[in-house]
């Protein structure tokens, strides 16, 4: 007798349309796609990490955001609503979204966005980061407009999970290995000296970083951030 093992992906409820455009930051493990359920056509965003050779620290690392997504909840964290686990891919279901940075590119060729949904939006990111480090005791550590994506009310919200650590204890800090994320980190840890104050305090200079980011478009290098005309 034959035994024909299930295809999980195949079974899944969810399925991909089309990729996102455009791709999420360089050198990041997941690639977004706009989703739908099978059964009902509702839309979802799907986040796509596909297992790849020699990739254990990668790997490692989307099974970390996966988790912190799926038991993290709050209304300015992106939104779970399934996923799937197997030897060769993660997949993690959400509320439909679009990167921040296409939003604000689409925003652009109309009118852009006023002073007071900037203000509302960034609001909406300190939210988030207060409720990871007062209530969760935890450090975000990749704020920047890639972590950010908007929904279809036009509600910010805060993904980018990778490389999230406990604010308490001596924890070790996730390894980046992403040379794109370097022009993010703070002073303090690009001159190789030892950080000072609080565990958190990168995430705030991050938190500018995305600020700039907003008024004034990608950030190239962090020499950028000098520039303060917009």
């Amino acid at each position: 007798m034959w035994f024909f093992a299930r295809d999980p992906i195949r079974d899944f409820p969810f399925e991909s349309v089309a990729p996102q455009e455009p791709p999420l930051q360089p050198g990041g493990p997941w690639q977004l796609h706009r989703g739908r359920r099978k059964a009902t056509g509702e839309p979802v965003s799907l986040f796509v990490y596909d297992v790849k050779p020699n990739s254990e620290e990668h790997t490692q690392l989307a099974k970390a955001a996966f988790k912190h997504l799926k038991t993290l909840r709050h209304p300015n964290i992106l939104s779970y609503i399934d996923g799937l686990e197997t030897e060769k891919c993660l997949h993690v279901v959400t509320e439909p979204v679009v990167p921040l940075r296409a939003y604000l590119e689409s925003r652009g060729e109309t009118k852009g966005l006023s002073d007071l949904e900037i203000s509302w939006g960034l609001h909406q990111i300190v939210k988030a980061l207060s409720f990871l480090v007062n209530d969760c005791h935890l450090i975000h550590n990749n704020v920047c407009a890639a972590a950010v994506f908007v929904d279809r009310a036009g509600e910010w919200k805060l993904g980018g999970l990778d490389y999230m650590c406990s604010a308490v204890g001596d924890s070790a800090v996730p390894r980046k290995g992403v040379p794109e994320l370097e022009k993010y980190d703070p002073p303090e840890l690009t001159e190789n000296s030892k950080a000072l104050g609080e565990k958190w305090s990168a995430d705030m200079w991050r938190l500018g970083c995305l600020i700039w980011e907003v008024f004034s478009g990608p950030l190239s290098r962090s020499s950028s951030l000098r520039s303060l005309g917009k």
